[in-house]
C-alpha cells in the first residue's frame, strides 16, 4: 500500500515537472510571453471599463470650450500633472481653431480676405493670441485617479471660457492698426467686441455692489 502511495505521489511530481517548463527553456520563454500578454489584455480591458463618460464625450455648449486628458505616473501627482499638460494640447488645438475661424470670418465679411498683409498680420496676432490663451485662463473641472499596475492613471477634463478667447481676441486686434482698420468693417467684429465692452462695464458694476 505504501508502495503505491509513493508510486502515486511521483508520477503526480513528475507530472507537475512536465506542465511547468525549466527556466532558460523555448516553453518558459513562451509561457512568460503569454502571461504577459494576459496582464496587458487585462489592464486595457480595465482601462477602458474606467473609462469617465466625459472623457470620450466631452460637454458640448455656447459658453466654453473642452478638452480631456490621460496619463499615468507612479506618482498620483504627476499623472496629474501630464494628464493636465496632454488636454492643454488638445485645448490649444480647439481654441486655435476657433480663433482662426473667427478672424477668417472678419476677414471675409469685410472684403480683406485677399489681402497678403491682412493675411500675414492675421496670422501673426492669432500665433500671439494661442501662446496667451494657453497660458492662463483655464480650469479643472473633473478628474479621476484609477490603478494602472503599479502606477497611477489620470483623467482630467479642462474648460476654457470662449468669453476670455473673444477678450483676447478683440484686444490683440486692436493693438494692431492694419487688423483694426480693417477688420472694422466687419459687422461681426462690432457686434463682438460691443459684447466684450458690455460684459466689462458689469464687471465693474458687480465689483462696486
Amino acid at each position: 500500500m505504501n508502495r503505491s502511495i509513493a508510486i502515486s505521489v511521483l508520477a503526480m511530481l513528475t507530472l507537475a515537472a512536465c506542465a511547468t517548463p525549466q527556466p532558460g527553456t523555448p516553453a518558459y520563454t513562451a509561457q512568460q510571453e503569454q502571461k504577459k500578454q494576459e496582464t496587458r489584455v487585462e489592464t486595457v480591458k480595465t482601462v477602458v471599463d474606467d473609462l469617465p463618460p466625459w472623457f470620450t464625450s466631452p460637454p458640448v455648449d455656447e459658453f466654453s470650450i473642452y478638452a480631456a486628458g490621460t496619463a499615468t505616473s507612479s506618482d498620483l501627482q504627476f499623472s496629474e500633472d501630464k494628464a493636465v499638460l496632454s488636454a492643454k494640447r488638445g485645448l490649444a488645438d480647439r481654441i486655435n481653431s476657433r480663433i482662426s475661424g473667427k478672424l477668417k470670418e472678419f476677414l471675409s465679411e469685410s472684403g480683406a480676405a485677399e489681402n497678403t498683409q491682412v493675411l500675414a498680420e492675421s496670422e501673426r496676432v492669432t500665433s500671439n493670441l494661442i501662446t496667451e490663451v494657453n497660458l492662463a485662463g483655464y480650469t479643472v473641472t473633473q478628474k479621476k485617479f484609477i490603478p494602472a499596475g503599479t502606477q497611477y492613471r489620470a483623467y482630467v477634463l479642462l474648460q476654457y471660457p470662449i468669453g476670455s478667447a473673444n477678450r483676447i481676441l478683440v484686444d490683440q486686434v486692436n493693438k494692431n492698426n492694419i487688423l483694426q482698420g480693417k477688420l472694422r468693417a466687419s459687422k461681426a467684429f462690432q457686434e463682438l467686441e460691443k459684447d466684450i465692452q458690455d460684459a466689462r462695464k458689469s464687471n465693474k458694476v458687480d465689483n462696486l455692489k
